[in-house]
């Protein structure tokens, strides 16, 4: 089974629950994809793909892998290195390039913003990956939780991985973080390459990259337990209410927060239990974060 936060799909039809984990980076397992144009894109995920609607076009890096391309489920991430004939912003973005990161593409001006919403203390970055390099390419991923403190963003905790080497078929690979604070991050940044170092990059570099997951905790507040296991989310699917029962005592309050990052809903949970109407919700992706009363 893929691993995950609660993640919740609200949809005009339905009201769907992925798996479960303490902490997790939305669509970690590149189950979900949507199309803009001409090209497909994985949920919470940022590509520059977006690139190829320029004139004249260019060439696509991100795709949807399956069959023996995938570790699990139904799909993975394939990223290609490719070379930008029309770079709208030769500043920010490099003319050879191959990564997918969590994060923004602003089209006016062309920019590139990275990082999401998130405030989890995670120990580890993992991820299965394969890797065809072309010469001395180097593939890998680069992890940083940053937080703003009123004029800029310090950074909480940085960790990265670099695959130096062909790795023909998936591999696990894993990367604790170094924490420089005791802070609780309001950012997280996670950039996926098939070209890691830009100058080592090399067109045609592929990497395959599937699970991605953030594992573990750190901090003074570690959490003994995770209490996932023990929420239940019904029914499943469910078109206008959903149901959150805890089996435990130490859940005190819910936050349902959009893909923006943007909290739509807060509520404490009485007597274990909470019913949520979802009519008034958007189409949509929907992490589900429930918390004790020490936070």
């Amino acid at each position: 089974m893929k691993k995950f936060t609660i993640i919740l799909v609200i949809a005009t039809f339905n009201f769907d629950l992925l798996t479960l984990n303490c902490i997790a980076q939305p669509n970690g397992d590149f189950e979900d994809w949507g199309i803009t144009a001409n090209y497909e894109r994985p949920d919470s995920w940022q590509t520059l793909n977006i690139l190829s609607l320029f004139s004249p076009p260019n060439p696509l890096s991100a795709f949807k892998a399956t069959g023996v391309d995938k570790h699990s489920g139904n799909y993975a991430l394939k990223i290609k290195t490719i070379y930008i004939n029309n770079n709208p912003a030769p500043q920010q973005i490099p003319d050879t390039l191959g990564y997918v990161f969590t994060g923004k593409v602003i089209l006016s001006p062309p920019s590139i913003r990275f990082g999401i919403a998130y405030t989890g203390r995670p120990q580890t970055l993992e991820f299965w990956a394969k890797y065809f390099p072309v010469g001395d390419d180097l593939g890998g991923a680069v992890i940083i939780l940053r937080k703003w403190n009123g004029i800029s963003s310090d950074t909480i905790a940085e960790g990265n991985i670099k695959i130096t080497d062909t790795v023909a078929a998936y591999t696990l690979f894993q990367s604790d973080l170094t924490y420089r604070s005791v802070e609780s991050p309001d950012t997280l940044i996670i950039v996926l390459a098939s070209s890691y170092k830009q100058s080592k990059a090399r067109v045609g570099s592929v990497i395959y990259i599937d699970d991605v997951a953030l594992t573990g905790w750190v901090g003074i507040n570690e959490p003994q337990n995770c209490i996932s296991e023990k929420i239940k989310i019904f029914p499943n699917p469910a078109k206008e209410e959903v149901t959150i029962l805890s089996l435990t005592e130490e859940a005190d309050n819910i936050r349902l927060i959009d893909v923006s990052g943007k909290t739509v809903f807060f509520n404490t949970i009485q007597n274990q239990r909470i019913s949520i109407n979802t009519t008034g919700f958007a189409e949509g992706i929907y992490l589900c974060e429930i918390r004790n009363k020490k936070n």
